[in-house]
C-alpha cells in the first residue's frame, strides 16, 4: 500500500488565506464606548480557510476563521457565497470568528447606532474575497493524515468574581469556572510533513483594549508564532470564552490592568508554545471515520422584566441602558409584548467516532465548554467545543450564573435592545439538542424544506 492511499491520508486538506483589514480611518468594532476612527494597524486581520473532504465519501466541510468579532446577521449571506464559489452545501460550512475587539463593525443593532453606520461596501469586498479564498482552499486539497490532542495554557480567568453576597465583580478569578485547555489538531502530508495545525483557546481577545488600531489580539499573534516557528499555516477556533478573558498579573494594578501591544504579543507567544509543546510531547490520537455534519437551529427564551424595573433605568447615564429602558416602557404601555425568541444554531462537525467539534452561536460561559467535555467525553476520542460561530446571538450563561446577574447575564442584552435574561432551563435545552444530534435522534431529513417550526437550518 503506497503513502497516498485514503488509509493513511483519509482526508483531502486545502488551506487558504487573505487579508481583510479595514482601511484606517474607519471605525472599531467590540468596545461601545470607543467611537473613533482607527489610527493604524498592530497586526494585519486574516481570514484562514480550511477545506477538508472526506476521501471515501467526498463529503467536504469549510471551516472559516475571520480575525473579526464574528460574522452574525452576515452569516447566510457568506455561506451563501462560499457555497456558489465552491458547491459545498451551506450546511457544511462552519464560519467562526476569533471574536478581536479591534476589527471592524459588522453587527447591524450595536455597531450601526454606535458608529454611524457600518462600511458595507468594505464588508462586501470582504466577504467576496473570503469565498473565493474558499474556492483556493478547495483547489488546493490534498491528501493528508490527521490527529488530535488537548494541551494546556494558564492565560484565561474567569471575571464573574464571587462578591460574596450572591453576585460577582468584574474582577479575575479561578474561584469561578475556567478553562485552561488548547484542543488541536495537526495535519501532515504523505510524507510526514507537518502541513496545517487548528487550535483553540477559551478567553477573550479583548486584550489590547479600547486601543485605536486594528488587530488580531492574543489569538493573532499566536497563528504568526506558530507560522513562522513552524513553517506551516494555522487557525485559531475560539471557544467557550464568554465569562473568560486573558489575565497575567502586573505589580500595583487591581482587577484587569491595561496590555501594551508587546504583552498583548508576549500572551500570544505563550499560547504559540503551548501548541508547540504538544507537538513535541503531547498524546495525540489520529483522527479518522466518516466526516459529516449536521446544524439545527433551536428557539431559545428570554424574559420580560416588569414596567417597574424597566422604568428604573431610565435615567441611566449609559445611553443603551436608557434607550433600552425607554423602548420597553413604551411598549409595555402600549400593551405590546417584546419579542422573547431568540434564535440559536448548533453545528457539529465529526469525524467518527474520533473527534466532534461542537460549535454554538452564542459567546458561551465557559461551562457549557467544561460540561461537553465531560457528558461526550465518553463516546468521542476528543470533544472540542466553541463559542462565537455563525450568527452570533450574544452572550448564553450558564443556568449556574443566572441568579448572579451581571454582564453576561443581563447588561450585554440590554446593550442588543433584548428584553430580559434568558429563561431558567436554556442550558439544559441546548445540551438537548447537542446530544440528539451527537446520538443521531429527532433529526429532520437533511433536504427537507424549512418550515417555521423546523429546527433544523
Amino acid at each position: 500500500m503506497n503513502a497516498t492511499t485514503p488509509t493513511t491520508c483519509p482526508y483531502l486538506v486545502g488551506v487558504a488565506e487573505v487579508d481583510v483589514t479595514p482601511a484606517i480611518g474607519t471605525k472599531l468594532a467590540g468596545f461601545a464606548a470607543r467611537t473613533g476612527d482607527a489610527t493604524g494597524v498592530y497586526l494585519p486581520l486574516r481570514s484562514i480557510v480550511t477545506a477538508i473532504t472526506d476521501r471515501a465519501t467526498d463529503q467536504t466541510v469549510i471551516i472559516v476563521v475571520v480575525e473579526w468579532l464574528g460574522f452574525y446577521d452576515n452569516t447566510d449571506h457568506v455561506r451563501a457565497l462560499i457555497n456558489a464559489a465552491t458547491g459545498v452545501p451551506t450546511d457544511d460550512i462552519l464560519l467562526s470568528g476569533t471574536h478581536t475587539h479591534c476589527g471592524p463593525p459588522m453587527r447591524k443593532h450595536v455597531d450601526a447606532d454606535c458608529r454611524t453606520g457600518i462600511d458595507a461596501p468594505f464588508l462586501q469586498a470582504s466577504f467576496a474575497k473570503i469565498a473565493a479564498t474558499a474556492q483556493r482552499a478547495m483547489a488546493g486539497r490534498t491528501p493528508m493524515a490527521m490527529a488530535s490532542t488537548t494541551g494546556w495554557c494558564g492565560l484565561g480567568h474567569s471575571r464573574r468574581k464571587p462578591d460574596g453576597q450572591g453576585g460577582v465583580t468584574w474582577n479575575p478569578t479561578l474561584e469561578a469556572p475556567h478553562d485552561h485547555t488548547v484542543p488541536m489538531m495537526r495535519f501532515t502530508d504523505e510524507a510526514g510533513k507537518l502541513r496545517h495545525i487548528i487550535f483553540g483557546y477559551a478567553a477573550h481577545t479583548s486584550t489590547a483594549g479600547q486601543i485605536l488600531e486594528f488587530g488580531g489580539d492574543y489569538a493573532g499573534f499566536a497563528m504568526v508564532e506558530i507560522d513562522q516557528a513552524l513553517g506551516c499555516t494555522s487557525a485559531f477556533l475560539q471557544g467557550c470564552a464568554g465569562d473568560q478573558k486573558t489575565y497575567v498579573p502586573k505589580v500595583g494594578h487591581e482587577g484587569f490592568p491595561r496590555y501594551t501591544i508587546d504583552e498583548v504579543h508576549a500572551m500570544g507567544r505563550q499560547l504559540a508554545e503551548a501548541v508547540q509543546h504538544e507537538l513535541a510531547h503531547g498524546l495525540w490520537q489520529n483522527v479518522a471515520g466518516t466526516l459529516s455534519t449536521q446544524r439545527r437551529r433551536i428557539d431559545l427564551q428570554l424574559t420580560v422584566l416588569s414596567r417597574e424595573e424597566y422604568a428604573a433605568e431610565l435615567e441611566s447615564p449609559n445611553e443603551f441602558f436608557a434607550r433600552w429602558a425607554r423602548e420597553h416602557v413604551a411598549m409595555l404601555d402600549r400593551g405590546q409584548q417584546p419579542d422573547t425568541a431568540m434564535a440559536f444554531e448548533i453545528q457539529t462537525v465529526r469525524f467518527g467516532e474520533s473527534l466532534v467539534l461542537l460549535a454554538m452561536s452564542g459567546e458561551m460561559s465557559a461551562e457549557y465548554g467544561l460540561r461537553a467535555v465531560k457528558e461526550l467525553g465518553a463516546q468521542f476520542g476528543q470533544v472540542w467545543p466553541m463559542g462565537y460561530t455563525n450568527e452570533i446571538v450574544g452572550y448564553v450563561p450558564s443556568e449556574r450564573q443566572l441568579p448572579e446577574g451581571g454582564y453576561e447575564v443581563l447588561f450585554n442584552l440590554q446593550y442588543i435592545g433584548k428584553p430580559g435574561p434568558y429563561e431558567s432551563g436554556t442550558e439544559e435545552k441546548i445540551f438537548t439538542a447537542m446530544r440528539e444530534m451527537v446520538n443521531g435522534v429527532t433529526i429532520e431529513p437533511r433536504n427537507k424544506p424549512r418550515m417555521n417550526t423546523d429546527t433544523h437550518g
